[in-house]
């Protein structure tokens, strides 16, 4: 990642960040990092979104692998293999899921005695 660049996302187990120099959006996620322009971070949205997830954690239940879901990518002897809660973290990083932020409570919010010994 350049200096220039700024990060649009985060979660767990990775980050959408984008160059602003070259206008390149970086995509790291677990061991994986992808590299998109514009187009093609939407296609791949779009792509991610019209997965049926329901389909292949069916068609795959009798394996004993615990990823199931493919992601083909352009060479046709790679394709990605993601598990159920892998596939919502990367919809949350991309934006596809909007989640909603709990609000941090205040120690006056505590309703606990406190017993220093």
């Amino acid at each position: 990642m350049s200096e220039n660049s700024r990060i649009i996302s985060r979660v767990k187990n990775g980050e959408l960040s984008i160059c602003n120099d070259c206008k390149i959006y970086n995509l790291i996620y677990n061991n994986i990092f992808f590299q998109f322009n514009k187009e093609q971070l939407h296609q791949f949205k779009e792509y991610l979104t019209k997965i049926d997830i329901e389909y292949w954690l069916t068609f795959n239940s009798s394996t004993t692998q615990k990823r199931k879901i493919p992601i083909a990518t352009f060479h046709k002897n790679l394709i990605l293999i993601f598990n159920y809660h892998e596939i919502e973290e990367l919809k949350i990083l991309l934006g596809i899921i909007k989640v909603k932020l709990k609000p941090i409570i205040n120690t006056a919010d505590i309703d606990y005695t406190l017993i220093l010994n």
